[in-house]
């Protein structure tokens, strides 16, 4: 559903100053950011399958022979010895995973002074168009860029009123990592081939009206146009297997010719037909019935006076919003998943290889895929984790000596499964692909989908396989997870040693609580309930979660101290939230202690990460406290977010973008608006006062449900759920009112 009112924009009266700042356009594959400058642009370009090498067998050798020593020693309290041995015969040789690398740069110098006046920049979310607006000695010129869906192409339509155009432009790539570059006529372009990375070259053509184009050198020339657009194309070997005789070279020259031959009104209109029908399926808007709207306010001034406690619950509406633009933008189509940046990366060498890191930061981007109404959006995620179960399963072979598959904390474009990293805290931990996999389940849930379902059962099985045979026994006849730590933590023994590796982390627990039920119901979905008996078994043997000395639930099997009681990682709540295993339903007294974890984090200086901001608003959410949930929102976006309204993560001195804060939040809001599980639905289960009226529409709820509502000083005024699917009996609560429906 379209939002009725047009606040969906960001917007600035300045150009972007840094990379930080600029305005972010994608149509799964290809990316941009536009700064929108006035005498010179610059546009970042990526595509998302350009990453620094070919796949590699990285199992380490001596993995196998060494595993129950280190069990051995693991069990006998010998913690640092383990962790020595670990790092030795356990890290992947080598230890690093591949690296998402930017496509390159397009940079135009433009005819002219720099006066100008009456500027701005926006990105309408709406209909996913980025712009540029100024005048300059009396003339008025307009720019509009877009990352076409239907076109697979990325345009740039450049035009003015009561003026020439007039400029010179060029591509580049961090100043020398080009191999060979052209230039002809209306086109320029290069081409990647050399290294061991992924081939892959990009192409710019123009498309003028009036003036004159030609090249000299590298340099695009074009003068005394009335309008320009500037088609970008960027084509890989990923995509275009030589192997199977594709020629990325000749599909992207293909590509271009083609589009060149449409008008920008048409690529123009055939791109905002797709994204208005794809993308504008929910509508949100908030209000406190006494603050007015703000969206006259350019974004990082509204963003600064929130900073300075000024109130405004429209631009949390923009934030998610913008969480799912973002989502819808970066992952959609026959592309690879959101990585850690979504798709948009200026640096070669970027923080954490902008990887998948799937010890959480790949699940969360994906964690309002379903109730955000961008189903579609989730199914690159599955592709991946196809590729991932397939490598996986060497991996349980080679290194454990299992069936079934594994992943470690880390995957790249390739599926790699093996450990990432010489990093004990985070390194040596089996649950990534269990993880991953507990989406398919979430998926079904969602949409029914039972061919779906069956399409991907194998990866649920594997992931079983694997732990029916990875499991080992205690004393107390519990199956455990051995070796293993709790992401990213570092835990006090009593005589004041450090470790990190133990024997059944409590998020371990959850993660296989929450696979082992998956696959039991999917299973019993599919008609094959005499495959779960392996899992069952598995189940009533986990160990129970337990509540430590300080009221709180334990990290670990033992009541260890925390090294950072402020952790950014809240590892031991994943049954509260993304998971479904804890709840005041099932089991109040494991809820009251979760909460008193999250307050034990929050007061040591947690949440200083925005994606450990998401999660702890996705927790309060259910822990139904809406002031917190507010707070939290609040320090999200004061402390945690660029002017762009893009996630600003600590690194090293500075800050760097990361996704999955904006991912995560966005779908914290949907938790704080409506939560169904424990068999029924919740309205408003954690509204803050700040956000006490308001209205959606096209959240989707599980079972093919879709909800609309609206209140009004914190009680629902008005509501409808549309059924997709087949008929059903539901459970609402409402205004603090049970209600059963028949759908």
């Amino acid at each position: 559903m379209k939002n009725m009112d047009g606040k969906m924009s960001l917007w600035y009266e300045q150009p972007a100053q840094c990379w930080e700042e600029a305005l972010p356009v994608g149509n799964g594959r290809l990316g941009a950011m536009v700064m929108g400058g006035v005498s010179s642009e610059r546009i970042y370009l990526n595509e998302d399958s350009i990453w620094s090498g070919k796949p590699v067998n990285r199992i380490n050798k001596d993995a196998y022979k060494n595993l129950d020593k280190i069990r051995s020693l693991i069990k006998e309290g010998k913690i640092p010895e383990a962790e020595k041995l670990s790092l030795l015969a356990l890290s992947g040789t080598p230890n690093s995973e591949r690296s998402y690398e930017p496509a390159g740069e397009l940079i135009i110098d433009f005819e002219g002074d720099e006066a100008h006046d009456c500027y701005r920049r926006e990105l309408n979310l709406e209909n996913g168009v980025t712009s540029v607006s100024y005048r300059n000695n009396g003339a008025s010129f307009n720019r509009e860029f877009i990352a076409s869906f239907p076109d697979q192409i990325m345009a740039y339509h450049l035009r003015a009123d009561d003026a020439k155009i007039g400029f010179t432009c060029r591509l580049d790539r961090f100043h020398n990592k080009l191999d060979e570059v052209w230039a002809d006529k209306d086109e320029i372009g290069f081409k990647v081939e050399s290294g061991t990375g992924i081939p892959f070259a990009v192409r710019v053509k123009a498309q003028l009206r009036g003036g004159e184009v030609e090249t000299i050198g590298e340099h695009l020339i074009v003068k005394d146009a009335s309008e320009v657009t500037l088609f970008i194309d960027i084509q890989t070997e990923f995509y275009h297997d030589s192997t199977k005789g594709e020629d990325y070279l000749a599909a992207g020259k293909e590509n271009l010719d083609s589009i060149s031959k449409k008008s920008w009104e048409d690529v123009l209109k055939s791109h905002k037909e797709e994204f208005v029908k794809g993308f504008n399926t929910l509508s949100l808007e908030f209000g406190d019935g006494h603050t007015k709207d703000r969206s006259d306010i350019p974004t990082d001034k509204r963003l600064s006076a929130l900073k300075n406690g000024e109130k405004d619950p429209g631009l949390f509406a923009l934030y998610f919003s913008y969480g799912r633009y973002l989502l819808y933008s970066s992952s959609r189509g026959n592309c690879l998943p959101a990585n850690l940046q979504g798709i948009w990366n200026h640096r070669l060498t970027p923080p954490w290889d902008s990887k998948f890191t799937i010890n959480i930061n790949a699940e969360m981007n994906y964690w309002m895929a379903e109730s955000g109404n961008l189903s579609e959006c989730h199914m690159p995620f599955f592709e991946l984790l196809k590729r991932v179960c397939e490598n996986g399963k060497q991996t349980a072979r080679q290194m454990y000596g299992c069936k079934g598959s594994v992943a470690h904390h880390n995957t790249d474009i390739y599926g790699d499964t093996a450990p990432q990293d010489h990093y004990i805290p985070a390194t040596f931990w089996v649950m990534g692909e269990a993880w991953m996999a507990t989406h398919i389940w979430e998926h079904y849930l969602y949409t029914e989908d039972k061919d779906f379902l069956a399409d991907n059962f194998e990866v649920l099985t594997e992931c079983v396989d694997f732990f029916d045979d990875f499991l080992v026994e205690n004393e107390s006849g519990e199956l455990i997870t051995s070796p293993s730590v709790s992401p990213e933590n570092v835990y006090i023994m009593k005589d004041g040693t450090k470790g990190c590796l133990c024997e059944g982390s409590t998020m371990d627990i959850e993660i296989l609580t929450e696979l082992l039920e998956d696959y039991i119901s999917a299973c019993k979905v599919l008609g094959c309930a005499e495959k779960s008996e392996k899992a069952r078994v598995i189940l009533e043997k986990l160990p129970k979660i337990k509540i430590g000395k300080y009221g709180q639930i334990q990290e670990w099997m033992q009541d260890y101290e925390e090294l950072e009681p402020g952790h950014r990682h809240i590892s031991h709540l994943f049954g509260v939230y993304p998971g479904h295993s804890i709840s005041f339903e099932k089991s109040p007294e494991l809820m009251k202690a979760a909460r008193v974890t999250l307050e034990r984090r929050l007061a040591n200086g947690g949440g200083h990460t925005g994606w450990s901001r998401a999660w702890i608003i996705g927790l309060w959410a259910h822990f139904l406290d809406g002031a917190k949930v507010y707070e939290n929102l609040e320090a999200l976006l004061s402390k945690s977010t660029f002017d762009n309204l893009m996630d600003n993560h600590p690194y090293g001195p500075g800050a760097v973008f990361q996704i999955d804060g904006n991912f995560g939040a966005s779908a914290a809001i949907i938790e704080m608006l409506v939560q169904c599980r424990d068999g029924y639905i919740r309205f408003l289960p954690a509204l803050p006062k700040e956000l006490s009226n308001g209205r959606v529409s096209g959240i989707c709820l599980c079972g093919g449900l879709e909800l609309s509502m609206e209140w009004k000083d914190m009680k629902v005024t008005s509501w409808n759920i549309i059924n997709k699917k087949k008929a059903k009996h539901i459970v609402v609560e409402v205004n603090g009112e049970k209600k059963e429906l028949e759908l």
